[in-house]
């Protein structure tokens, strides 16, 4: 599934779109002893529009357009499709339509025992439908509807906690007082999340899962490999510190200010392409060697470019992880951030025997600390005087 797919799910993940429809909800407790409770089915019509609004908000979250990120579509393992494994479970969950409280009770059960977690959560989920409509050359919908429908089951996973006393104003008396609240808070944000089968090549996929986190530097280890037998991928910082690492072993001192920043640049050409390409690039060995030729880099510096990042690197990396959204610059007293756009108007250098960072300025006038401050040394412009006769 690559991002245009899964922004036509979520973009359609709403109770006005024509095409899709929420059957039912399931709503759940689990306590720190991992005993679920207040496990409740409703059929999503009957449900109030003010927490109607808040559950689809909420698990509209889980299907977060930033694949490789906080959103990673992941292979089942082998044991997953066994009688008791996550993909045959899942499956059943999905052909129950949450009508079978005895199916229900068997996943949320062992979601229970395999997320092994020391505070309580939520449990939010829906059985939804999509009818996808056909798409023509153009690339645009139809008015008719396709002749499959997608059907499938999104759940997300919120924190839960108590709030401490508060200071409210209380209208009928007239004051401020002090109001405790003896419920359980539901966060609005998941912290974990997934959505099953996924929605590949317009059509329902069930080999795969898409698994939702809030946090791509933690992810719920416990929750992707044991709840659903997928092989936990490496976090943002570990395929960030990968690439450091090639880097340094390609380049060491030759490594510049100019070669970091145009890699950078190159990596977020490709993220904006694969935002609408069905098939995705990643990083290899060979699509690094010319993005460091493209910033310059001599040829006799790349050779090894694959040697050393197959030994690096698994098999690739997805840019999406690698790129930064903007330019930081540190040194043990200084931290200076630049916008992309701007930093061909940084440079470093060596400036009467001193190690330097140049910064140009399109302005005479900077602020600093919320001041206006006019740089020291620039002269007036000069004024039109009349010329005397």
């Amino acid at each position: 599934m690559n991002r245009k797919e899964l922004t036509e799910i979520r973009n359609h993940f709403n109770p006005e779109a024509k095409y899709f429809t929420m059957e039912r909800v399931l709503t759940a407790f689990v306590d720190t002893q991992r005993c679920v409770r207040g496990v409740c089915i409703r059929d999503a019509s009957r449900i109030p529009s003010p927490e109607s609004r808040i559950l689809y908000e909420t698990m509209k979250k889980v299907l977060n357009v930033n694949l490789g990120k906080q959103s990673t579509e992941l292979p089942f393992r082998e044991h997953a499709y066994s009688d008791d494994g996550a993909q045959t479970r899942l499956s059943e969950l999905l052909k129950s339509e949450l009508k079978q409280e005895d199916v229900v009770l068997d996943f949320l059960g062992r979601l229970a025992s395999d997320m092994d977690s020391d505070a309580p959560y939520a449990v939010l989920a829906a059985y939804c439908t999509y009818a996808p409509p056909k798409k023509n050359k153009m690339d645009e919908a139809d008015a008719e509807f396709s002749d499959q429908v997608f059907r499938y089951v999104v759940a997300a996973l919120c924190p839960v906690a108590k709030t401490e006393g508060s200071l409210v104003y209380n209208k009928s008396d007239d004051e401020i007082l002090r109001q405790e609240n003896p419920n359980a808070v539901i966060s609005k944000l998941p912290a974990d999340g997934f959505f099953f089968p996924v929605f590949s090549d317009r059509a329902t996929d069930v080999h795969h899962v898409l698994y939702y986190t809030k946090t791509p530097n933690s992810p719920n280890e416990k929750l992707v490999d044991s709840f659903l037998e997928c092989d936990v991928e490496t976090t943002v910082e570990e395929d960030r510190a990968d690439m450091k690492q090639v880097l340094d072993s390609l380049l060491g001192d030759d490594l510049t200010y100019e070669t970091v920043t145009t890699v950078n640049e190159k990596l977020n050409e490709i993220v904006a392409k694969n935002k609408t390409d069905d098939a995705p690039t990643e990083v290899t060995g060979r699509i690094l060697r010319r993005m460091l030729s493209e910033a310059g880099v001599p040829e006799e510096k790349l050779i090894n470019t694959e040697k050393v990042f197959s030994e690096t690197v698994d098999t690739s990396l997805k840019p999406e992880r690698l790129v930064q959204p903007k330019t930081v610059i540190k040194t043990p007293e200084i931290i200076v951030n630049v916008k992309n756009e701007a930093r061909n108007k940084v440079r470093l250098d060596k400036i009467n025997g001193r190690h330097c960072m140049v910064i140009e300025l399109d302005d005479a006038v900077i602020e600093v600390n919320g001041y206006d401050l006019k740089v020291p040394g620039v002269s007036e412009p000069e004024q039109n005087v009349p010329r005397q006769q």
